[in-house]
């Protein structure tokens, strides 16, 4: 996220743990403010003192409800696997309601036997991503990586 925002882009991030969100500005050495957003208990939104980091401490099924505008580029590190494969239709339909005109999605999966772990993290192969995506955007693969044990 502070990468991005090293690069002049607006970001917004989604976490449920208010733990890793408070790690994420601590370990960046970013200072920062908290408030409650009223519209859904017990979230809350962390903003950076610079303004262009804000996430908020919430399901992502609840997010839709604020008003956070569109995105251009989305970065899935790993929501998707951790989000359980009967909700995938719905994440999807949140997502794709948030991506602006031109943007660009990247996503990090794991594709491995669903027989040898039940996750999480899930598998997500391929064919649930253009399942899930592909009247939205083109889909390709832009890098695999093997790993002998999950």
């Amino acid at each position: 996220m502070k990468w991005f925002a090293d690069r002049g882009h607006s970001v917004v991030g989604v976490e449920i743990s208010e733990l890793g969100i408070r790690e994420f500005f601590t370990e960046q050495n970013l200072s920062y403010s908290e408030e409650p957003i009223t519209e859904i208990p017990g979230t809350k939104a962390f903003k950076s003192s610079s303004g262009n980091i804000s996430s908020y401490c919430c399901s992502i099924f609840d997010l839709p409800r604020t008003n956070i505008g569109t995105f251009d580029m989305i970065w899935d590190r790993g929501a998707l696997v951790a989000i359980n494969p009967a909700d995938h239709k719905c994440y999807a339909v949140i997502m794709s309601s948030n991506l602006g005109k031109g943007f660009q999605y990247l996503m990090c999966v794991l594709s491995y036997d669903p027989t040898k772990h039940a996750g999480p993290p899930f598998c997500v192969l391929l064919a649930e991503i253009e399942r899930l995506f592909s009247t939205v955007c083109n889909i390709r693969c832009l890098e695999t990586v093997s790993y002998t044990h999950l």
